[in-house]
Order: C-alpha cells, then structure tokens, then sequence
C-alpha cells in the first residue's frame, strides 16, 4: 500500500509539473521513466506528456530530454515485466505496452511526437536488438513526414504556425537532431515511405546553413592585425573569433556526423528504390556541397594560413586556427560520407538513366580538387586516402572513365585550370590541387586519346620528373608516365593503335635516361625503379622493336659500368635489381640475352654476399611468380643449369642452400609434363 501512495504522489507530482508552462525538465526524467513502466495504462500520460506546454517552446535541451525519458522507459518497463507460466510474453507485453503509449501521443505536436517515438525506438534497439518494433517504426516515419511537411507545405496558415524555440535555435536543426540516430534503425522499405525530396532538401539546407554556405573564413582576413614576432595574429575581440564559436559551437555542427549519416542514407535509398526522380535531387544536392566547397577553398586562400607554420601564429590565435581547421575536416568528412553514397548506388542505375552519372562523378571530383588542401593533410587522395576517401575517389573516375569524352574534357579542365592559377606551384594550396590532378589523370590515363596525352597530359608531368623538391607530386608524375606506357603495353600495335605506339617509342629514350637520372638516392627508390623499368621495357616489347627494349637495358648497363661500384654502390645494386625485375617483361626471343647479362652481375667479384643474395632472390621471385608460361619453360631450365655452374662463394649465397633448386626442379618437371601433352 505504501509503495503504491507513493507511486501514486509521484504520479500527481509529475502531472501537476506538465500542466505548467514553466520548470525544468530534466529532473522530471526519472518521474517520466518510473510512471511510464509502472502504471497499468500509460496511454493517458504520454497524451499528457506529448500536449504538455512544458517542452515549448522547443529547445535541444527540452527535447534530448523527453527522448531520454521515453528510451529509459522501454528499460525499466522491460526490467519490470512479470514472467510465469500464465503471463503473456515479454514481446506481448512489450507490443501491447507500446501500443497504449503511441496511442496517446496521437494528435501531439509533430516534433514532441517524433523525440517521443525516437526514444522508444532506441529503448528497443537497446535491450531487444533483435527486435522490429513495426508500430513504433511506422509512428517515426509519420511523425517526421509531419516535420517535413511543416517546414516544406506553401500553405501560408501553416507557414504563420511554425514551432517557437528558444534562443534563436532553428526548430528544423532539433528536429534532424533528434530523429537522426533513430531514423538510421528504420527499415529501408519504411524509410522510402518518407517524401524523399523534401527530406533530402531540408537536410542539404541544414548542412549548408551550418558551414554558412563555405563563407565562415571571409571575414579572417581582414580580421588580421600587425605584430612584430608573429604572421598571423587576430586580436581575441576581434569579430571572427564570435564568428567561428558560433559556427563550432552550433547544435547542427557538433552533431554534423549524424546529420551527415541521415543524409547518406537518403541519397543511396532513394537512388535505389526511385532513381528517375532521385538523380536531379542528388545532382542538386552535390551541386551544393561543391558550391560550399569552392567557398570555403577561397576563404581558406584568402587567410594566409596555407604559407605559414604553427611557430609563425600568435599563441592566442591558435584556438581559432585550430577550430577553424576542425570545421575544415568535418566539412571533408560530411562531403565523402554523402557523395560516396551516392555514387556506390549509382553504379547499379539502369543504362537508360546512365547520362547522368558523369555529371555526378564530375561533380564530386570537383568538390575533393577544391578540397585538396585539406586531403593532403590525410595522405592524399590517391593510394594513401583513408579508406572511405579512396572509396569515394576511386568510384568518382571509374564512372567517369566509362565516357570518354568527358574524361578527356576534365583532363584538359584540370591542366589548364592549374595553368592558369595565379598562384605558383610554390603555394600549398597549389602543390595539393596538382598532386591531386596527376592522382586522378593517372586513373583515367586508358580513357585518354594520345593528342590528349601528347598536348595536356605529358606537358603537366614532365616538370616534376626530375624535381624532388615536391615529393608527392615528383612520384605522383612519374605514376601517370608509367601508367600510360602500361597502357600502351596492353593494347597490341594494330591499325587503331598505331598513333600510340609510335609516340610510346618516341617517349621511351627519354624515359629510360629520366629513370637513370633518377636513380640516385633520395629520389626514385628501389622498389619503385624496379616497377618502372619493368613497365617501361614491357612497353617497348609490345611495340615489337626488340631493338628498342634492348637499347633500354643496354642504356641502363651502361650507367652501371660508367659508375663506380665503391662509391655508387646503392645506386648501382638499385639499378641491378631493376634490371631483374625486367626479366618477365622481355619476350622468349630476348630471355637468354636477358639471363646472360644478369648471370653476369651475379657472378661479378665486386659483389658482396648479401648484395648477391638479394639479386639471387629477386631473380628467383620473378621466374617462379612473373615470368610467363611462354618464357617460364626456358628460365627454369636455365636456372638449373646455371646453378651449377656458379662457382662456391655464389651457390653458397644462395639463400637456403638447395630449397631454391629443390623448388625450381620441381616446376621445370611440371613444365616438361606440360609440354609433354
């Protein structure tokens, strides 16, 4: 009896607390959870806590906790369910429990409802994960078309009717906040159910609205103040540090990552399921994210903070720099979630729609160039990305690579925007953009027609072959080289390809001579000489002048021999190891030839034990794994009779004396059996 009055007191308090206008309402939250599970039917309660003018007008605060209150109730109703053998079971009393509560919030305020119902459906997914609460699902996805319509209808009485908040907060922003992380539990087949344009466009609204459409660095630069010791000082009174708190300290920002979450899932469930109406409203909606993009690259400019250093900052100005900087990554992170998305269910559209898949890719490779600057502090966009970059990235030039006219038209853009840059390649900013461009050309090399390559692409790299000074652009130039002599290697010299392969001849001794130059340490290092000068004599080999890949290794022998081993020995042995790595690249009517030179490098007094070993090991690497079945008949033999006549110190730094010949033995018998059938 005790325990039901004061259940019972409790139940009169939290009643007389909602029929205010006033109070707080978190230390109503227990009161809520506790009078939720225990009464008999809490139907009458959640009507009176859906109607209660103690959540008006909305705030964060008001509905986080209201949300809280409801998901705590599905755990204290089901610590409190009853259990025997002639009571109902937990899922019938939980269904039945839920049913009674989404009664009563029927005919409450559209957004009270929706924290309501956000609440319930994450008790659930707390405590019973496996289950699929229908009812609550269907309630959240009626309640927040109720949202959308309220800030989507034109009708003009609604529009006078919109919900107050307090402190200027935007009612829209709470909404997506509150709802965001339940929406993701929704099943698809639900969440379709939601007007899918009108909720894509309040999303994008509110993402812009919170980046201040890229425009939140405008204003640093004349923000700027002289100081004897430091670049970059801004006074703290200075309007731009109001400015940039506003901008972080925003409810949309610091819940950016779920806003982005519920975004993505709108694009890729809304391309699948309708993707004739949904690719207008995606292309829109990447429109806005480069527009966004393209400001915030000019504002970034505009700061100066590119050129200098964190010593070069006035100490107090230092927060601001680095909130600034955390809006820049989070405005990255918000962009690759949303556009990958799209893209990753873009390349299931049917042919017929396909038109406007470039126009995507195109569009998302815009919006990661003018955010190049900010890639670049994550490893670039190419093969260091983090995964969800490179996801993005990648997919955004294999759908553009499929059209080949545009691919060729966003090449020459790239070439000649970067030319045409005020800024030298001196700048950060414009050293990011570039080894972005040569990332993405070395991708679309094979869309690529030779006058595009002979007049935009080989003139873009051909500064940075030999110039170390930018690393990640030196290498990414030499990438794109070698990608179109890969290219080139593929494709056999017919009619159609005869254009490229006399220009392919054409670029091989100057190539051969750049890889020799730049063999020294410090620049190209072993591993990568090693896949260069293969691509390179394979090139030359698919042109069918034997010649011409002969020249390459004889170029490449010839400064070894010009070179002292005592005092160029690192280069020396790097070029060596090139030259093995060749060995599967040269045709049958070439291999002796080929194997004689390298038996003679391994058999040369000058080498050291451990230098051998490795050349020995490499050697064996490429006839066991790369040399082709054409070729692979004649180099196991060869290796077998060779062995044997290498002399002591040789064989003896062989690693793993007689498992090598043990293992050759075998495929040479396999091979013989091969030929024999």
């Amino acid at each position: 009896m005790e325990g039901h009055s004061v259940a019972g007191r409790g139940h009169s308090v939290l009643l007389g607390a909602l029929h205010r206008a006033s109070g707080q309402t978190q230390p109503l939250q227990g009161l809520i959870v506790h009078c939720l599970a225990q009464l008999p039917t809490p139907t009458p309660l959640a009507a009176t806590i859906v109607a209660s003018p103690l959540f008006r007008p909305f705030s964060l605060t008001k509905l986080d906790a209201l949300k809280t209150a409801f998901r705590h109730a599905v755990h204290a109703k089901i610590q409190a369910a009853p259990s025997g053998l002639f009571v109902p079971s937990l899922n019938v009393q939980l269904n039945t429990w839920l049913s009674e509560i989404l009664r009563g919030l029927e005919g409450g305020h559209a957004i009270t409802r929706l924290a309501c119902c956000s609440g319930l459906l994450l008790g659930v997914e707390d405590v019973l994960p496996s289950r699929q609460p229908g009812s609550v699902h269907n309630e959240i996805i009626l309640a927040f078309a109720d949202v959308v319509d309220l800030f989507t209808s034109s009708d003009s009485w609604r529009k006078e009717f919109r919900p107050e908040t307090e402190g200027g907060e935007d009612a829209l922003t709470l909404s997506l906040i509150t709802s965001a992380q339940a929406l993701l539990l929704v099943p698809p087949e639900k969440f379709v159910a939601l007007p899918l344009p009108q909720t894509l466009a309040l999303l994008v609204h509110t993402i812009n609205k919170a980046f201040v459409s890229g425009t939140f660095l405008a204003s640093f630069g004349s923000s700027l103040e002289y100081h004897p010791e430091y670049k970059i000082h801004v006074g703290h009174n200075s309007p731009v540090f109001q400015q940039m708190d506003a901008v972080s300290a925003s409810h949309a920002m610091t819940n950016m990552g779920s806003l982005s979450r519920i975004c993505s899932r709108s694009v890729s469930l809304f391309v699948e399921h309708r993707p004739k109406l949904a690719l207008p409203h995606v292309q829109e909606t990447f429109h806005c994210l480069e527009s966004i993009a393209r400001n915030v690259e000019l504002g970034w400019l505009s700061t100066n903070l590119a050129e200098v250093t964190d010593d070069s900052i006035a100490p107090k100005t230092r927060p601001l720099t680095q909130s600034i900087w955390t809006i820049l990554k989070t405005f990255l992170f918000c962009t690759i979630m949303i556009t990958e998305a799209g893209l990753s269910t873009l390349i299931y559209v049917p042919p017929a729609l396909g038109h406007m898949a470039p126009l995507l890719a195109l569009s998302v490779l815009r919006n990661l160039s003018h955010l190049a600057f900010v890639i670049q502090k994550f490893g670039g966009a190419g093969h260091g990305a983090f995964q969800e970059l490179k996801r993005a990235f990648y997919l955004a030039l294999d759908i553009l690579a499929v059209h080949k006219a545009e691919s060729e038209h966003f090449v020459q853009q790239l070439c000649e925007g970067l030319w045409s840059n005020p800024h030298d390649l001196s700048h950060p900013v414009q050293q990011a953009k570039k080894a972005f461009a040569l990332s993405a050309i070395e991708q679309l090399v094979p869309a690529l027609s030779t006058p595009t390559i002979k007049t935009f692409v080989l003139p873009f790299c051909s500064p940075h072959l030999n110039d170390t000074s930018h690393r990640e652009i030196f290498e990414a130039a030499h990438s794109v080289v070698l990608a179109i002599f890969s290219h080139g290697a593929q494709n056999p010299i017919d009619t159609q390809h005869e254009q490229e392969g006399v220009f392919i001849a054409t670029w091989v001794p100057f190539y051969v001579q750049c890889l020799i130059e730049n063999s020294a340490e410090g620049k190209l290092n072993v591993a990568q000489l090693r896949l260069a000068f293969a691509a390179l004599i394979k090139a030359a080999c698919s042109l069918g002048d034997h010649a011409l890949a002969w020249f390459c290794i004889d170029s490449l022998l010839t400064a070894c021999k010009e070179s002292s081993f005592a005092v160029d020995g690192y280069r020396i042995h790097g070029l060596h190891l090139a030259l093995v790595a060749s060995v599967s690249s040269v045709p049958l009517t070439l291999l002796p030839r080929m194997l004689s030179v390298v038996n003679d490098i391994i058999v040369d007094t000058e080498k050291d034990d451990m230098k051998r070993s490795e050349l020995l090991e490499a050697l064996f690497q490429e006839i066991m794994n790369n040399v082709g079945d054409a070729e692979k008949a004649f180099a196991v033999s060869w290796w077998n009779k060779q062995c044997m006549k290498w002399p002591p110190h040789v064989r003896l730094a062989d690693v793993g004396p007689g498992t090598r010949t043990s293992e050759v033995r075998a495929v040479d018998q396999e091979s013989g059996e091969l030929s024999k059938l």
